[in-house]
């Protein structure tokens, strides 16, 4: 039996619940395949938002993403039959596209958008929020640096500064 369909029985998946899958090593970051049901030859079907756009994600394709990722747990849909419905239709209606964008239209925006019917991620707020603080701190730095006349602390400090709010700037652009 396949990975794939191993993690279905063992979890009793139900079409829009997703996989939550970490890089086994030094896993910083999460990616979500939703669980769409299975095709007319019993084959399960999973989608996702990936650097190649959402896609449809054939069995053995998940059986290697699950021999890279650890599938950490399942966020399952919430919602009755009939909204269960409208969620696979999200995500059906979104394959195909090819608009990925770590900040603003990553695979955790695609889960919300078809579990909630709202695009967002929480791991781009996460970078969000830190991309401005690393900034407000360099910025700081950069100014003590400069009050103390040492040019080349304060340089580095600077520009790290602006790097994280052109990071941040660019993140909020929708």
């Amino acid at each position: 039996m396949s990975y794939a369909i191993t993690l279905i029985n063992q979890n009793n998946l139900k079409p829009a619940d997703a996989i939550v899958l970490r890089k086994k090593f030094m896993g910083m970051v999460d990616h979500f395949a939703i669980f769409l049901g299975y095709d007319k030859r019993n084959q399960p079907i999973f989608v996702a938002n990936y650097t190649k756009g959402v896609k449809q994600i054939s069995e053995s394709e998940l059986n290697g993403f699950l021999q890279k990722l650890n599938p950490t747990h399942i966020e399952r849909f919430e919602g009755d039959d009939k909204m269960r419905l409208l969620a696979v239709k999200r995500a059906v209606s979104r394959i195909g596209e090819k608009a990925y964008d770590y900040f603003s239209n990553n695979c955790e925006s695609f889960k919300n958008y078809v579990q909630k019917g709202v695009s967002y991620s929480k791991q781009a707020e996460n970078f969000n929020r830190n991309a401005g603080n690393i900034g407000v701190a360099s910025a700081a730095i950069g100014l003590g640096a400069l009050a103390t006349k040492n040019k080349k602390v304060a340089g580095w400090a600077l520009g790290i500064s602006a790097l994280s709010a052109i990071a941040y700037l660019v993140s909020k652009d929708d």
